[in-house]
């Protein structure tokens, strides 16, 4: 088991992050970046700081304009890592036509939206003309139109094309901005520029498109689903407006020269910045691809170092070097804004590390802590009504805004229950990708603190599969038992019973997620641990399973034939959670609590990576995961249970698995968590149905 153990949280070593391809973007990202340096160094001194001050601001608007290609682009770059299964895995043709004009479509709309609106952003920003605005409508399409083919390319890892056109449109941007400020364009000529750069970029992508808008038969089409679209638009926003409302509320609050001087810092204090982010950019698919949640944490630690080191010493270098930074960059004019590049670079430091841990939610579909940006924003809006009088005030906000946010996010992404714990390194997608199972069924009995019970009950237990005439396995897992009833098993054939140990207590759901996914047999299922389900009853099961081969058969207290004794008030408890289930899920299940379950192993293979329960709903997750998958295949069988002398459900826990039931329902019907529904032809599930 330790070697096993090994394989699953092994240590990623920083190469899996930035090698390959990964070089080649991260060196156009430098050359990208360098380019945005001279363009920023000439610019600044064909303007004025008045109209310096109102390009920070449209290009602070302009990176908001594109958040909406930029979630689509997360969503679709996603969907293509994951198809890959693995970092390594081979590339999976795609048809990515109907999307690729989708966007287009959206992109125009968009645009004709921003020209409505262009007189307004004219009063706000004080812009000498309503055409300045104008320019940003344009800029919306050339990004629309490339968003889709790169989107693909960087869920592929083929990050050379993508490299290329990045570098294409950086210096384009910067020869055009250039040539149409010193011929008298001013502010225009240097937002237009940045709407030809983007056309630029655009048209190298053109290759990687025609292979994208044949729709074969035999290839899936490429989906973006509104739910997911709109959880990473939601986070992509937030990031930002909260990386740009630095620059506006400089803008909004200070005089106009005040405001060319806090971009001027702002700019300085970010300028290097581009690394980290280019790390954050290239770890995004691996994060998808990485499969189990130990291991993406694994790849996050790893990128955490790497962006942190060169974030926080990019700060260090602009905290030391801020006056010759400044006087380098802008000249002496801009003198005044030396005053606070120390403090936004330690900013644009933390915005960095926010930046990578937005992009590890986004991956790992923790929507709710990707978007923790908005909080930095309201805190922002805030705390600038109060001190906004000084760009350094302005800038000591900044500093505390993004230090919060940053804290907030790596709280999130290692406060999840147990996700670095080892067993949660057992489930994931590539653990399915085993030689062939090697014998009949494994059977998992979860168990925390059973009494004496408990080895009276595995002794049965084996006694009972020894007379099936299947082989078997019987797999124990201890919840994080105090009662040391794990040490009951002392003696036991080794080769017929194994005992895996939780550090400390999980839930009975991740207890059968760790024993079910290291069974070796063609059906795994599991039977409670106190004895109320005699074993016996598995021989049923096993003759349905040779029988009709189905997708699942499980115990119900609701069948016909079915005999129980247990208390009345159990009997309303599960006749009511019975009730709520028909009502939101239409599952066609009379009873899905009984505690003996039998499961194909394909169905777990498909199923349980995408499983997040880890208490009493983990059988409801089960079989709405699965009939979401397609497998429709469910048996019900008759069970005997004599009277509870204990029980783990009580009334305190009813209310847990009534929230964990809404969770269910709210990742299946409202996030799409589960992915879409699958229907599957009955010789796809290999049944053979008894007449």
């Amino acid at each position: 088991m330790a070697g096993r153990f090994t394989t699953r949280v092994r240590v990623v070593r920083g190469s899996e992050v930035v090698t390959g391809g990964g070089i080649l973007l991260i060196g156009a990202l430098a050359v990208l970046n360098a380019t945005n340096f001279v363009f920023h160094f000439v610019i600044s001194r064909d303007l004025d700081p008045g109209s310096y001050g109102a390009l920070g601001a449209l290009l602070g608007i302009i990176l908001v304009l594109t958040v909406p290609a930029a979630a689509l682009q997360i969503v679709v770059t996603r969907e293509v890592a994951s198809r890959r299964g693995t970092e390594t895995g081979p590339v999976i043709p795609l048809a990515a036509g109907t999307l690729l004009a989708e966007a287009v479509l959206w992109g125009t709309g968009a645009a004709l939206v921003l020209a409505a609106l262009a007189p307004l952003l004219t009063s706000f920003l004080h812009l000498p003309s309503a055409s300045t605005a104008l320019l940003l409508a344009a800029y919306v399409v050339p990004v629309a139109i490339g968003l889709v083919p790169k989107a693909v390319l960087l869920g592929e890892m083929r990050f050379g094309l993508v490299a290329l056109s990045t570098v294409v449109g950086g210096v384009m941007r910067l020869f055009l901005g250039i040539f149409l400020v010193r011929a008298g364009a001013g502010l225009n000529g240097a937002i237009g520029a940045s709407v030809l750069g983007a056309i630029a970029e655009a048209i190298v992508l053109l290759p990687a498109m025609r292979s994208m808008l044949t729709e074969a038969e035999d290839v899936p089409p490429l989906r973006a689903r509104w739910s997911d679209t709109s959880s990473a638009l939601m986070a992509m926003v937030g990031f930002w407006l909260f990386s740009g409302i630095g620059t506006l509320l400089a803008r909004h609050y200070l005089s106009r020269a005040g405001s060319g001087f806090y971009a001027a810092a702002w700019t300085a204090a970010t300028a290097a910045m581009f690394l980290p982010g280019a790390v954050s950019f290239i770890a995004f698919p691996r994060f998808v691809a990485a499969g189990p949640a130990a291991r993406a944490k694994a790849v996050l630690l790893q990128a955490l170092a790497v962006v942190g080191l060169l974030a926080f010493g990019a700060a260090a270098a602009a905290v030391l070097g801020s006056s010759l930074i400044i006087r380098i960059l802008f000249g002496d004019d801009y003198a005044a804004s030396t005053a606070v590049v120390g403090i936004l670079s330690v900013a644009g430091a933390f915005l960095a590390v926010a930046g990578l841990l937005m992009q590890f939610h986004l991956a790992r579909q923790a929507r709710g802590a990707a978007s923790m940006s908005w909080l930095g924003i309201l805190l922002a809006a805030g705390l600038g009504m109060v001190f906004h009088s000084t760009t350094l005030a302005v800038a000591v906000v900044m500093l505390a805004c993004s230090a919060s946010v940053a804290g907030l996010m790596l709280w999130a992404a290692f406060s999840s229950d147990g996700e670095l714990d080892p067993s949660a390194s057992y489930v994931g997608r590539d653990l399915w990708d085993l030689p062939e199972a090697d014998r009949d069924v494994t059977i998992v009995v979860p168990f925390y603190n059973p009494g004496p019970r408990f080895r009276p009950n595995i002794d049965r237990l084996v006694e009972v599969l020894s007379s099936s005439g299947s082989s078997f396995e019987i797999v124990a897992v201890s919840d994080g038992c105090t009662d040391g009833s794990e040490h009951s098993l002392e003696g036991v054939d080794e080769e017929l019973v194994r005992c895996v140990g939780l550090a400390r207590n999980r839930g009975k759901g991740q207890a059968l997620r760790v024993g079910l996914a290291m069974g070796r047999g063609r059906y795994l299922g599991f039977i409670d641990a106190d004895g109320d389900l005699d074993p016996t009853l598995l021989l049923p099961l096993l003759e349905l399973v040779q029988i009709q081969v189905p997708d699942v058969v499980l115990g119900s207290k609701r069948h016909p034939e079915s005999a129980v004794d247990y208390p009345g008030l159990r009997r309303l408890y599960s006749w009511g959670y019975q009730l709520i289930i028909r009502v939101l899920f239409h599952l066609d299940v009379k009873d899905t609590q009984t505690g003996l379950k039998l499961v194909r192993r394909e169905v777990l293979a498909e199923a349980l990576p995408r499983m997040v329960e880890k208490r009493f709903a983990f059988d409801l997750e089960l079989f709405v995961v699965a009939r979401r998958l397609g497998w429709t295949q469910f048996v019900e069988a008759p069970v005997a249970i004599k009277e509870r002398f204990s029980s783990t459900i009580s009334i305190r826990t009813v209310w847990p698995m009534l929230v964990d039931t809404l969770a269910i329902f709210y990742r299946l019907r409202i996030l799409g968590f589960y992915g879409p529904a699958v229907r599957r032809r009955p010789a796809d599930q290999h049944s053979v149905v008894a007449g």
